[in-house]
Parts: structure tokens; sequence; C-alpha cells
């Protein structure tokens, strides 16, 4: 995984445990993404993380899952927890609007 800021690096962020949403570049596209926690060795060659469509404003809604190598993503911005929505059961993530000014 790359991140777009080196400052990103020094950020609080364990994806051996805590599973993070982010804006990304996804092999060329950017998307709000969950990414996932890595289990074993074998996962750090792919990643598996949840994609989510914009559909208003600042409702994503689920996509599908997808598996990449750690070459195919760069995280542009870690989402700040406090700042999201996560309807799990219905696939709706919620982000402050004040998140959606920073992704344009």
């Amino acid at each position: 995984i790359t991140f777009a800021t080196p400052s990103m690096l020094t950020q609080e962020f364990h994806l051996e445990t805590d599973p993070r949403f982010a804006f990304a570049r996804v092999k060329g596209d950017i998307c709000l993404v969950q990414l996932h926690p890595i289990q074993s060795e074998t996962s750090r060659e792919s990643l598996g993380i949840i994609v989510f469509r914009h559909e208003f404003v600042s409702i994503f809604r689920y996509s599908h899952d997808l598996r990449v190598s750690p070459e195919d993503i760069r995280v542009l911005e870690l989402l700040d927890e406090d700042r999201i929505r996560y309807e799990e059961d219905n696939g709706t993530v919620f982000l402050a609007k004040d998140l959606m000014a920073q992704l344009r």
C-alpha cells in the first residue's frame, strides 16, 4: 500500500487489527474503501477491500469486495472513524459533509 503523503505514515494505523475507511486510488479509480485487517503472510501479497459506490451527496453504498495487490492501491486519506456512520446491515456509509469537500 502506498500513501499519498508521507505524513500519513506517522498516523496511528494498524491494518493488522483495525479495519479502516479511506479514500483510495484503486487501479486508477478514486473510491471509498474499507481496508480489512491482514490475516496472514499470504494475504500481504493481496489485500482484501470493500468498495463503496457514491450514491448521493455524502452517502455511499456497498458495491463489491475486491482483492488487490498492494501495488494497485494508493491510500489518499484515512478517514476519521468519528466522522463516519456505517450501517453494515444495509451496506450504507454516511460521511461528514466536509469529508466530501476534501475529496473534490
